[in-house]
């Protein structure tokens, strides 16, 4: 179809399917390329639709604890649902791994419950390790209340990781005193289910 204008061409059915071709030039050559690797480099993200995307959005329906002298890894047990990030289990056997089948940036945001049953205030540290070594400069420490001023502490943070294909990142903690967990409640008449933990991530770049 020689000498039409792309004006006057048919208008092609959408979405996609991915098998249309379309001319590009590459090396001062004039070459052909398929819609679905349009804009799919080696470091391109397609966020105008979820497929190729990576995320996870995983949680704990448990109580854990913690010890007073070595960092814990935090477990999630469950996933709603996800695609190129997955969890792994550690040597262990529980589930910890955040796991990563794309090189790239990823965001993570993990929220957590925490609960303190003493008569004291006491803090609690969180932060990060990748491939079980700890990210620089990202602790963070939060307060959990006695029980007469409530018992409970809702912790959330945001970082931001680059990683390799096949790394993992762990969620670490250190309690400063025994009695403060991560706590599980079931859900009410009207409420649902509190997570432990909810954890939700995405490939950002």
């Amino acid at each position: 179809m020689a000498n039409v204008k792309i004006t006057d061409l048919t208008a092609a059915t959408t979405p996609l399917a991915g098998t249309e071709l379309f001319e590009t030039v590459q090396g001062g050559d004039s070459k052909k390329v398929a819609a679905a690797d349009i804009g799919n480099s080696a470091t391109a993200v397609p966020f105008l639709s979820l497929a190729g995307r990576a995320y996870i959005q995983a949680y704990s329906n448990t109580d854990q604890t913690g010890s007073v002298s070595a960092a814990t890894a935090i477990k999630l047990e469950n996933t709603d649902f996800g695609a190129g990030i997955t969890i792994a289990n550690d040597g262990s056997g529980n589930p910890t791994r955040i796991t990563f089948a794309a090189a790239g940036t990823y965001a993570l945001a993990p929220s957590i419950q925490f609960a303190n049953s003493t008569a004291n205030d006491h803090d609690a540290t969180v932060w990060f390790r990748l491939n079980g070594t700890n990210i620089a400069n990202s602790a963070t420490i939060t307060n959990v209340p006695k029980v007469a001023d409530g018992g409970a502490q809702f912790f959330q943070i945001v970082i931001y990781e680059q990683v390799t294909a096949g790394q993992y990142i762990e969620i670490m903690w250190l309690p400063e005193n025994v009695n403060v967990t991560i706590d599980f409640t079931a859900a009410g008449a009207i409420a649902p289910a509190i997570p432990s933990v909810i954890l939700a991530a995405e490939r950002i770049a």
